[in-house]
């Protein structure tokens, strides 16, 4: 069954679903002897048109993330190659077609048990969120939605439930005010514990490719870093630093574009650090807030790389702790939540014909791809 990255995956194929219909215009797809409804789920009657909105976001989903548009831009089959479907003991090899099959009839099936939730505890979608998206959506084309056999009602319809069901039952349970709020001490000491904002001028000491520098070599970058710190401890201004930075590369490759003076916002990173580069991560620790140094690193712990550091206080940014209180209680509930839907999900009822379910080819969709 789907986890949180799954989830997540499926907002970000939603979003580039409308980039697609927002941008390009889709050919005449004509889906023939397709029956009205597909059968039902949790005892409602499922449209053929909304069960081919749930499968078009399910072959975006796999269309990007599986690479399947690389073998479409080479001129190659990519529906031949085997992708693996779920996870642990239950994993399996299947052809994409059949994975987005599966994945559709899953996301189906998990849409309904957290409507169900929404339902138990009166949970709606956010507002703010919810008008955006319908506004987003405003601008695709009806005709293009009937092209794929597709109603623009039904595909605004699985949008919503695939974009906004999850985070509002997040939100909703374990936010302010929730049936299981999380307590402000928790949030709080995960941020303390676990975000991180600095500073960085990173450069990898390996060569064209991609074998590690020299002694010698090395030494050329670590010397040029270890002149910025020396600037930065004067002056006390790392953007001016990054300006130097960026001026050096320009010049190094040639460029005629104009470099731009940075500013705070543009340098500041602020991260979760359990999301970071866990090496890189250990030499930021190393250091105290408001602090900075030159270290050298292996970079996800094989590619070996020499950085300009410098530490801050992730309280400074004050907007970090509140802007951070969704993906917090995404961290600390996340999987909480997804095993109780999974659990639930399990226990909706389904029933699709075969025959009718088989009519419905993901790989029409493609053609609209061009």
């Amino acid at each position: 069954m789907k986890n949180v990255k799954r989830i997540l995956g499926l907002v970000l194929a939603c979003a580039m679903l409308l980039t697609v219909l927002a941008g390009c215009s889709m050919p005449k797809i004509i889906l023939g002897g397709t029956p009205t409804t597909v059968g039902t789920i949790d005892g409602k009657e499922v449209a053929t048109g909304e069960y081919l909105a749930y499968m078009y976001i399910q072959f975006m989903d796999v269309y990007f993330s599986q690479g399947l548009y690389q073998y479409a831009q080479y001129g190659m089959d990519g529906w031949g190659q085997e992708l693996t479907y779920g996870e642990g003991d239950s994993a399996q090899k299947v052809s994409v077609e059949e994975y987005i099959r599966l994945a559709t009839r899953d996301d189906m099936l998990t849409q309904a048990a957290m409507r169900q939730l929404m339902a138990k505890y009166e949970i709606t979608w956010d507002e703010e969120e919810l008008k955006n998206l319908e506004e987003s959506f405003s601008s695709a084309n009806e005709e293009e939605f009937l092209s794929m056999g597709i109603s623009k009602e039904h595909l605004l319809n699985a949008y919503k439930n695939s974009s906004l069901n999850q985070p509002a039952l997040l939100n909703g349970l374990y936010g302010k005010g929730g049936e299981r709020e999380v307590a402000e001490a928790d949030l709080k000491k995960y941020f303390d514990e676990n975000y991180l904002s600095y500073k960085i001028i990173s450069v990898s000491l390996t060569d064209t490719d991609g074998k590690e520098l020299s002694a010698t070599n090395k030494k050329v970058y670590t010397d040029m870093l270890n002149g910025y710190l020396a600037d930065y401890n004067k002056d006390k201004n790392f953007e001016a630093v990054v300006d130097t930075y960026n001026k050096y590369n320009a010049e190094k490759n040639e460029s005629t574009e104009k470099v731009e003076a940075s500013k705070d916002e543009d340098n500041r990173k602020n991260a979760d650090a359990t999301d970071m580069d866990e090496y890189l991560v250990k030499e930021i620790r190393k250091l105290e807030v408001g602090k900075a140094a030159v270290v050298e690193y292996k970079a996800s712990g094989s590619t070996p790389t020499a950085a300009l550091i410098l530490r801050l206080d992730p309280n400074s940014d004050k907007d970090l702790y509140a802007d951070s209180n969704e993906a917090i209680i995404r961290k600390l509930k996340g999987e909480e939540l997804e095993k109780e839907i999974a659990d639930l999900a399990a226990k909706v009822q389904i029933d699709l014909k075969k025959s009718a379910v088989k009519k419905c080819d993901p790989k029409k969709f493609e053609e609209m791809m061009y």
